[in-house]
């Protein structure tokens, strides 16, 4: 069972917006329908969205509001405080104030309630904050498609711990992954069931068969160990950078371990910055990963640097085509600070 300290951190990372640092803090047993925040006694999702937020930080909280929701988050939890909420405009707070109270609202009620404030706002121009939240919803509707569709199930870290042993129990692995630095070992048995590619080549007379090994020269043993620990038992017990996420996923695509793929676009997509953009856009694009090209596509429209390069052409064409072929990347607009 989760500590207090554990709570605390969350609900602090959370208030402060450190949402990089949020992902690893998450209480073992947090109660997603059931917690609420120690003092303002908001829910989660409403907590992280921080839709006064400058314009460069919006791409980060719909992923972390993307991310919470897929996580177990409820948007239809209510509050239970009577605080309010309130934003104004810098310099002129006393004719632009607005105020809504957080009583018996959910974060979709909460997100509706703001939107008819600043539709009858007298002062202050709320259009682009109110556009915000428009994807705030937008993203809260992914979301949930997405959870519908995929569903995961709850797993006691008991039964982890023992797909874990079965990983690490090298003395009856019968297969040789020969990568490009050194050499990982498997269970044959795991491999064929999960791969069809990986069937192929050990069920017939090619060398792979005869020899139980198979050569993966241009694949580091970083990356298939990453592969083999999502495959075993669907957990990461390091945290990976994203050369060897990219790789693992790779190597999930190439042998057609579909539920891989899907699990480690997941994880890439939640890796992408400016600096790697264009490697991982490169990758979801040449590869149709339909999953990760939507979050390239998302952080792209959010991030006013990668929107420049676009314009420019700076970017190979199928990163290009991305934006050019899709409705998702609207034009750079500029705000004006709250």
């Amino acid at each position: 069972m989760s500590s207090d300290h554990e709570k605390e951190l969350f609900w602090t990372l959370l208030d402060m917006h450190k949402y990089q640092q949020l992902r690893g803090a998450v209480p073992e047993d947090f109660s997603w329908d059931g917690s609420l925040h120690p003092t303002l006694k908001t829910t989660v999702l409403i907590e992280a969205c921080d839709f006064v937020c400058v314009e460069q930080k919006q791409g980060e909280v719909l992923d972390v509001v993307e991310w919470l929701i897929r996580s177990g988050a409820n948007p239809s939890q209510k509050c239970a405080t009577s605080q309010e909420f309130s934003i104004w405009k810098a310099r002129d707070e006393h004719n632009t104030k607005l105020s809504v109270s957080y009583r018996g609202h959910s974060f979709l009620s909460w997100i509706k309630a703001w939107k008819d404030k600043f539709a009858q706002a007298k002062a202050g121009d709320w259009k682009d904050t109110s556009k915000f939240l428009d994807k705030v919803v937008d993203r809260v509707v992914q979301a949930m498609q997405q959870k519908s569709v995929r569903r995961k199930a709850s797993v006691h870290e008991g039964i982890v711990d023992i797909w874990e042993k079965s990983l690490r129990a090298t003395a009856s692995h019968d297969l040789t992954i020969e990568a490009s630095d050194s050499e990982v070992t498997a269970h044959t048995h795991m491999l064929m069931e999960a791969s069809p590619v990986v069937r192929a080549m050990l069920g017939s007379t090619m060398r792979e068969g005869k020899s139980q090994r198979i050569q993966l020269h241009d694949t580091g043993s970083s990356a298939v160990t990453l592969f083999l620990e999502a495959l075993y038992t669907s957990s990461l017990l390091s945290d990976p950078d994203y050369k060897n996420a990219l790789s693992a996923l790779d190597l999930a695509h190439r042998w057609q371990v579909e539920v891989l793929v899907s699990m480690l676009a997941d994880l890439v997509a939640e890796m992408i910055t400016e600096d790697n953009f264009r490697e991982i856009a490169e990758h979801a694009a040449l590869k149709n990963l339909d999953t990760l090209k939507k979050a390239c596509i998302r952080f792209g429209a959010d991030c006013v640097k990668i929107q420049e390069q676009i314009k420019k052409r700076q970017f190979p064409k199928p990163v290009q085509d991305l934006f050019y072929h899709s409705e998702a990347a609207p034009p750079v607009k500029k705000r004006r600070s709250l």
